[in-house]
């Protein structure tokens, strides 16, 4: 049995840290969450495509949320894909260069995904807490803060992704 970290059994220095594990279950927790969000965004416009055309009766709520889950898919998909590594790069150019050019421009690269992300989370958040008091239109239940939730809450969810990776490069 190999003593490791904190003295604990079974537990060595290349088990996952508490900090992984939570990571791990935030992008799956998050994976969920995106595939019920598709499965609402689906359901919302074939019941509206339902009763319009079917049925001969609009339903007046049905485009504002079916726009409102896009919204949130959008922002929450991007966390994703940010985590798998999905958004746009330059690797035709990164892959050419020479292993330790090859990291400065990951690290430069992160660096500045990092600082963009403080615009989206700092803005997000004011209007986030500006539309506090206002309401959807055929919705009026839905407050607008929290449709703009997802801005700050991606973007800092972004940033974390960003500081590990960037943490990850530099120990690298």
């Amino acid at each position: 049995m190999s003593v490791g970290h904190a003295g604990r059994p079974g537990r060595t220095a290349s088990a996952p840290s508490w900090l992984h594990w939570a990571a791990g279950w935030l992008v799956t927790a998050l994976e969920a969450y995106v595939a019920v969000l598709m499965a609402a965004l689906a359901i919302v416009v074939l019941l509206g495509v339902w009763y319009r055309y079917v049925l001969q009766r609009a339903l007046p709520w049905y485009d504002e949320f079916a726009e409102f889950l896009l919204v949130w898919l959008t922002f929450y998909g991007s966390v994703l894909a940010m985590h798998r590594g999905a958004h746009i790069g330059f690797e035709t150019l990164t892959d050419a260069l020479p292993p330790a050019p090859r990291r400065a421009a990951a690290i430069f690269a992160e660096s500045g995904v990092l600082l963009v992300q403080i615009a989206p989370w700092t803005y997000g958040w004011v209007l986030a807490q500006a539309a506090s008091f206002d309401t959807a239109l055929s919705l009026r239940a839905v407050r607008l803060s929290w449709i703009y939730s997802a801005i700050p809450i991606s973007a800092g969810l972004m940033f974390l992704i960003g500081l590990r990776r960037l943490a990850a490069l530099v120990r690298s």
